[in-house]
């Protein structure tokens, strides 16, 4: 069985009686919590909900080790349903009872939540919110279609206008979810009396506290009867059920936009780390292919390293951030896939510092990274940059390679500098242009020789280069346009 604690609450509110019942227990295919919110009024609301929990309960009870969650869910949600309109055949007084449901099934391989209606399953992760149900309600479709927001959905009129439940709706088809959880994290079962009486963003707030769970769940019931009564102390019955679970499943989850982004941005920041090494190796006296090749090696052993640290804590279930081997897996692979790259870089960048120490400072590396400088004033420079690396000449091919590709660090240095500047509100354009300065061969590697005037030796851009560069310029003058609002 898998390791975890819960605690529930619930209370009557401001009504005659409460009509929400929920339950748990150990089955054949995990541990099940169930939460239920009776509809129909006088004794069918109450009664709803207690069949549904009892037969739901006992169907999975029923089930054998081998049978398939996701088979056996479905059909005790069915058994549930057809146990409701048999009573209300035996007690016509009962007709157009229902009730809504969600229920949450974990084993090892991961939890199977099931829900009708607008009672909800919240799972939380580190302090935030990583999975919700949607409510099966008229406002709940509004949200979905932007029509209302999840605001104006809590506090209108028709928030008890019910789409799907067991019993007295035209739906009763369960939705079903599959979802991973890891070490640490907790999953709310509650029915609306708890999600409607605050703004979405206050109960997040109480739900991902660091409160152990009978404190959370004491201290939100309380503070919502508090809520009810100071104001016309007719609110609903409030349930909320949770358990804290201390294991990873084996279900794992799939990277999110957001942690792809964080990663991509740390890689970008290595890449340029590792640039700036080579270039401090090429000034040593040992020259620049050999201390490039020793850095390459080194960060490749300190990553490795790092990586089989972190593997060991993982075996050892004592680590308490996933992410961080995660990182220095992502770190260790952008590391091999540019290192051939860098290394064959480094004789231009090395013929670069040589320019610059022994034979002056090009037009191209009058441009540093102020530390006073705004962003309009960076990319304005890094515009001015663009034209200038659009337009420059050299005797050689060899020197203008040299050119570009000091103009190109430049570039990356400013648009690092603008990053920070607009706290990553640009990053990913940011990052698409450093993506293309890194990777387009014809920024650097193609030059052409000017044949309108062969009695001077003169190489210029490529018409595709100057193609690149102009797009990347204009993708910059696009965040000048938007600072500019």
């Amino acid at each position: 069985m898998v390791p975890l604690q819960g605690v529930a609450s619930s209370l009557q509110g401001g009504r005659p009686e409460n009509q929400d019942d929920w339950g748990f227990m150990d089955t054949p295919l995990g541990f099940l919590l169930v939460v239920c919110d009776g509809m129909g009024g006088g004794p069918g609301g109450k009664t709803a909900s207690y069949i549904v929990k009892n037969v739901l309960m006992a169907a999975l009870q029923e089930c054998n080790t081998q049978t398939s969650r996701m088979t056996a869910m479905k059909m005790a949600v069915s058994r549930a349903n057809d146990a409701l309109y048999q009573k209300m055949d035996e007690v016509p007084e009962l007709r157009g009872m229902g009730s809504t449901l969600v229920a949450l099934l974990v084993n090892q391989q991961s939890a199977l939540v099931a829900h009708l209606g607008d009672s909800r399953c919240y799972r939380m992760s580190h302090g935030r919110i990583v999975f919700r149900t949607d409510d099966h309600s008229l406002v709940g479709e509004l949200v979905r279609n932007k029509a209302l927001t999840e605001e104006q959905a809590r506090t209108s009129p028709q928030s008890n206008v019910i789409m799907r439940a067991l019993g007295n709706t035209s739906n009763h088809v369960a939705e079903i979810t599959e979802i991973p959880y890891r070490k640490g994290d907790r999953f709310f079962l509650c029915t609306d009396g708890v999600w409607g009486i605050m703004p979405h963003e206050q109960l997040t707030n109480r739900l991902t506290s660091y409160q152990t769970l009978q404190a959370l769940v004491g201290n939100l019931s309380a503070e919502i009867d508090q809520i009810g009564f100071s104001s016309n102390g007719h609110h609903d019955n409030h349930t909320l059920a949770a358990i804290e679970i201390h294991a990873d499943s084996i279900l794992k989850d799939k990277m999110s936009k957001r942690i792809k982004l964080i990663l991509f941005g740390l890689g970008a920041l290595l890449t340029f780390s590792l640039l700036l090494n080579i270039v401090a190796f090429t000034k040593s006296k040992y020259g620049a292919d050999a201390q490039t090749l020793a850095a390459l090696e080194s960060k490749n052993r300190e990553l490795e390293s790092k990586m089989e640290l972190y593997r060991n804590i993982k075996d050892n279930n004592t680590r308490k951030w996933i992410t961080q081997v995660e990182v220095l897996e992502y770190e260790k692979e952008l590391l091999n896939e540019r290192q051939e790259e860098l290394i064959g870089k480094v004789d231009s960048l090395e013929r670069v510092l040589s320019e610059r120490e022994g034979r002056g400072t090009t037009s191209a590396s009058a441009a540093k990274p102020s530390s006073t400088a705004t962003p309009q004033e960076i990319v304005q420079k890094v515009t001015e940059l663009f034209v200038s690396m659009e337009k420059a000449k050299a005797g050689t091919s060899q020197e203008a390679v040299k050119i570009k590709a000091s103009y190109r660090q430049q570039i990356v240095e400013q648009l690092l500098m603008l990053d920070k500047r607009t706290n990553g509100r640009f990053s990913p354009t940011i990052e698409s242009i450093n993506r293309e300065l890194r990777s387009s061969i014809p920024l650097t590697d193609e030059v052409w020789r000017n044949e309108a005037n062969k009695t001077k030796e003169e190489y210029v851009s490529t018409k595709r280069a100057r193609q690149m560069i102009q797009k990347l310029a204009g993708k910059v003058k696009e965040i000048g346009r938007q600072l500019s609002k």
